[in-house]
């Protein structure tokens, strides 16, 4: 599941009680804080779904007060212990202007996971947005990663960055590959058939969608982004 919650504009209550209904494994959360997400964790424990928070930001929040300077994803125990490259902490190596958060397996056989955050194509930040687009397919570089946030693109804008058959570097995107991929998750004050699919969920070939659902009954709950949740299945063999 992935949700730009545009700060708090959506109450940790309703992301966790979304994440448990949707049964999410993950859940990738742009413009949302770590005490946020630490909350939602909390919640989701007491509605019999734990969850470890991890998250990457900016400078110091508080300061600019803006949320999309903090990106956090939530990771179910079952899937292993992760934790987050040191790379997307320091920003060495992330999206230029909003962070990214890459989480690595410390311990079973999960996948990378990286809760993606690429800046918005305005005038001034295009050389940015293609590069946070290169970045972040550059990510799925190995064979079992797991992608998923707002990419602030659609497919059309990711024309020519495939590669071995992908939609961005190696990874493919779920929801088009699943019959969604033209449902708008942005804006939330547009019908879902005439906004813009800028947040995906994508996965290198070890993963196989096998469903997935752009939730539009949410559209009043605060944030201009509508959540998107993929099914994916160990590719056979």
């Amino acid at each position: 599941m992935t949700w730009n919650t545009a700060g708090s504009a959506t109450s940790a209550e309703t992301i966790a009680q979304f994440a448990v209904g949707m049964q999410a494994d993950v859940v990738t959360l742009p413009e949302t804080t770590i005490d946020t997400g630490a909350r939602v964790a909390e919640l989701m424990r007491d509605m019999g779904q734990p969850m470890w928070a991890h998250h990457a930001e900016y400078g110091e929040y508080g300061i600019t007060g803006w949320d999309a300077t903090s990106t956090t994803v939530l990771i179910r125990p079952e899937l292993g212990d992760y934790s987050v490259i040191q790379s997307s902490l320091d920003g060495s190596s992330n999206t230029s202007t909003v962070p990214s958060a890459v989480a690595m397996p410390t311990s079973g056989d999960g996948p990378i996971i990286v809760a993606a955050h690429a800046v918005a194509p305005r005038e001034e930040y295009m050389s940015s947005w293609r590069s946070d687009l290169q970045w972040l397919a550059d990510q799925c570089a190995s064979d079992n990663v797991i992608l998923a946030g707002d990419f602030n693109a659609t497919l059309d804008h990711m024309t020519g960055m495939g590669i071995d058959g992908g939609t961005l570097g190696r990874c493919h995107d779920a929801a088009s590959e699943s019959g969604n991929g033209s449902v708008g998750t942005w804006p939330t004050d547009a019908p879902a058939l005439l906004g813009a699919p800028i947040d995906h969920v994508m996965a290198t070939p070890d993963w196989t969608v096998s469903g997935s659902v752009v939730m539009r009954t949410l559209d009043g709950s605060g944030s201009d982004h509508r959540p998107i949740v993929v099914q994916l299945e160990r590719t056979a063999g």
